[in-house]
């Protein structure tokens, strides 16, 4: 051991200059700073997303997301983006729900809602479509608490039961509640880390009506004549994923191909009525659609006057078209086609 113990010593002796700049350099690209980085994402090929033991239609075309690169902020990335024109730098505080810049926080809350479009994009595909499906189960899970709420729920609680009543959707929970006057106290069952737990709320006003003071998350499990699966990565999160998505399934689940060979990009949130709403970063996600050579970018109408005025400015050589709900867009795709 002694002569172990003098190797080491003498190595350090000789080279505990370059172990010093070795350290620096490890401290200075690890240790995070009070920023992050928006810049150009790039496409995510939804055809290769769709699963499913029934029969889908194949496509000459493609269906596809574009997203936002969310980058860690570091002195070496903060630096890059002093530099890069299309590199932004965002306070951690001014994107995150709380304003605490718990940024992973913020992306565990965001992947919930990612699930909830997907979601509504069965439904709103399935409806499209003219296809028969039920909900076999409806997933609630709590995903923010307000300041002056009065419970003891705390955030991706899963509600099981309210007052002794099995959870079935959101809606029914809401009509329960405004029964009730403010003051009262409800009760829930839920899941909270694989365990029940059983929590309280006492209703507060809100608005002039009674509420527990929470926002949530419904997740719907379909069955349907066709079944098909949406694989979604742990790290992909938000709700502009939706409309796509939504395009992505119905694409493969009839006959017509609305691709018709394009490489179609878009992105835009989608309500369970197929209402396509507006999304954030749409000028990162035109410029990585057009880098990616999309043909078309399909972009809510909220959002279309950003992203046309990007487009010209920067001389994008790609299609910048509005929509406002589902079938518009699919009316689109097929009278283009």
């Amino acid at each position: 051991m002694n002569k172990i113990k003098k190797i080491v010593i003498q190595f350090f002796k000789e080279n505990y200059k370059e172990l010093i700049v070795l350290i620096l350099l490890y401290l200075l690209f690890v240790i995070p700073i009070n920023y992050s980085i928006y810049a150009p994402g790039g496409l995510i090929n939804m055809n290769r997303r769709i699963e499913s033991k029934d029969k889908l239609y194949k496509s000459k075309g493609s269906i596809n997301l574009t997203y936002v690169s969310l980058i860690k902020g570091t002195i070496p990335t903060y630096l890059i983006a002093k530099i890069l024109p299309s590199w932004d730098l965002v306070k951690n505080e001014s994107f995150t729900y709380d304003g605490n810049g718990d940024v992973e926080e913020t992306v565990n809350i965001d992947h919930y809602y990612l699930m909830e479009s997907v979601s509504n994009a069965y439904k709103v595909a399935y409806n499209e479509a003219n296809i028969d499906y039920k909900i076999k189960k409806s997933n609630n899970y709590v995903t923010y608490i307000f300041d002056e709420a009065k419970t003891d729920l705390k955030k991706f609680d899963k509600i099981v039961k309210y007052d002794n009543i099995e959870f079935t959707s959101f809606s029914e929970m809401q009509k329960y509640i405004t029964n009730k006057n403010v003051g009262d106290k409800v009760s829930f069952m839920v899941m909270r880390d694989n365990k029940e737990i059983n929590c309280y709320a006492e209703l507060i006003d809100i608005n002039g009506s009674p509420k527990v003071g929470l926002t949530a998350v419904v997740i719907n499990d379909y069955d349907s004549d066709i079944n098909v699966k949406v694989k979604m990565k742990k790290n992909e999160a938000g709700t502009s994923n939706g409309f796509m998505t939504a395009l992505a399934i119905y694409n493969a689940i009839t006959k017509q191909d609305i691709t018709n060979g394009r490489k179609i990009a878009g992105t835009g949130e989608i309500d369970d009525e197929g209402n396509v709403g507006e999304i954030g970063g749409v000028t990162y996600k035109l410029q990585g659609a057009y880098n990616k050579h999309a043909d078309v970018f399909l972009v809510p109408e909220a959002n279309y006057n950003e992203a046309y005025s990007y487009k010209k400015k920067h001389d994008l050589d790609i299609e910048v078209v509005s929509i406002s709900n589902f079938k518009e867009a699919i009316n689109y795709l097929n009278q283009e086609g």
